[in-house]
Formats: structure tokens, sequence, C-alpha cells
């Protein structure tokens, strides 16, 4: 490969030189993909995966594989590169389980995470390294995702009455030996609300975890109260009623 103009490529012309050089059907993968999506830095090394056995190039790292088909490629900036669900299998198989989840998350975060084409991607995997620690990573996805819609409908819950102020969400509360995020915090009322997606699935680690921080909390001054998928979406009258009674409040105006 020759490149004509500045002497020095930029990133994104090294990863197209790195692709077009591997021959017919060279992708950009694993790492090199990651960083192109922008959902994890680049390793030191360009990575490319290639459909069947080619030599090896330079300072390329070649995977090879036979399963890579239409679905799992895509162009980006004009670059052959695996899509983000393909990426995020082959990530699963070369990174830590917190790393993978930390990808998921931006990938989340900027738009491209598609949780049916991952399941699909995973349909097709047969085994392969890797998908048993993606399949736990979007378990824990999918938890994470439904506490987050549990959080967005309790917000919902409180903006039905005019008597409860509006709390600061997702706030950072200190206890009285560390700090705890919160998902409400009022705070001239010291009072912490926790709602708990999952609740009949957590394990008995996470329950001790939560009662230690509850206790943490409690001993630095604050009044915490936990709030169930149920508690939030088939008993909104009562959970106001609670919050304003922990608050001190008296709401006059129930859920609908």
């Amino acid at each position: 490969m020759y490149a004509l103009g500045p002497s020095r490529l930029s990133k994104a012309g090294q990863y197209l030189a790195a692709v077009m050089a591997c021959g017919q059907g060279a992708v950009l993968s694993y790492r090199s993909a990651a960083d192109l999506w922008g959902i994890r830095p680049a390793a030191s090394r360009l990575e490319v995966t290639v459909p069947q056995v080619g030599r090896e190039i330079g300072d390329i790292r070649l995977h090879r594989s036979r399963s890579l088909g239409p679905p799992d490629m895509t162009v980006l900036d004009g670059i052959p590169v695996t899509s983000v669900a393909r990426t995020l299998l082959d990530l699963a198989a070369v990174l830590r389980p917190s790393d993978l989840i930390v990808a998921i998350d931006r990938a989340e975060r900027q738009g491209s995470f598609d949780l049916t084409a991952v399941l699909e991607v995973l349909s097709r995997a047969r085994g392969r390294k890797g998908a048993t620690a993606l399949r736990r990573a979007i378990a824990a996805y999918e938890q994470s995702t439904q506490k987050s819609e549990l959080e967005r409908r309790f917000k919902r819950l409180l903006e039905t009455t005019p008597d409860i102020p509006s709390p600061t969400f997702n706030a950072v509360v200190q206890g009285e030996t560390g700090a705890h995020e919160v998902d409400a915090f009022w705070e001239a009322e010291r009072l912490a609300v926790q709602v708990d997606g999952f609740e009949f699935h957590r394990t008995r680690r996470d329950r001790e975890r939560d009662d230690a921080s509850d206790a943490d909390l409690e001993l630095g001054g604050m009044r915490v109260i936990r709030f169930t998928w149920d508690d939030v979406n088939e008993h909104g009258d009562r959970t106001l009623r609670r919050v304003a009674l922990a608050a001190g409040l008296r709401a006059t105006q129930t859920a609908a």
C-alpha cells in the first residue's frame, strides 16, 4: 500500500490501509473496530478479521473467521468494519467482564447499541469464545435498563402531584462512613429513595449490599425508602403518600 499526501497517515487512514492490505472480505475488527465506533480505545496493533487463512502482514493482528457474514459487517467513514453487535462479541473474547460492560454502556449512550442485533449475533455464535461473557453482560445491561425505566416512571409519578417538591435524581449522598448514589434525594427533608427493579431476582449478596448502604445512610441522618416496580406502577397513590409522609408533607393529589 502507498499513501500520497501527508507524511503521516491519520488513524482512519491507517485503518483503511490495514483493511485494504488484507484483501477481499477483510474488515476492521476487535479493539480497532471498537475504537472506530468510539466505544473502546484501540490496542497498540491494528486488528483485522479475514474470511479465510491469510498471510501475516506487518504489525496487523489477523483474526480469521469463516462465520463472518453480511449482518456482521458494515462500512463506517468509508472503512469496512464489523458491526457494533459483532464488535461486542469479539471484545467479549478479549476483555474483562467489567471492561465489556463499559463498552456496552458507551455504545448505548451514543445510540449505536441495538439489543436485537446483539441477540441475533449471539444466536449465530455457536459456542464462539466470548459468547458466554457477552450473554452475561447483556443480562446485566437488561437489568440496568429496567432500573432506568423504573426511575423514569418514578419521576413521572412524582410529577402527578404538586405537593411533593422535585428531588435531585441520581444524587451522591454522604452516609456515616461513605458516599452512596441514590435514585432520588430530598436534601431539606433528608429523604433518600431507591427504586429496585428485578425485586425477586436479586441475589443474597445484592440484598446484603443494599442493607449495608441503607444502614450507613440512616446512621448519617437520612431516611431511606425502597420502592419496587409494583409500588411505582401498580400502587402509585400509596407510594406518593409514603413519600409525602416520610418527607413531612401532605399529598392532596393522587396518582392517576
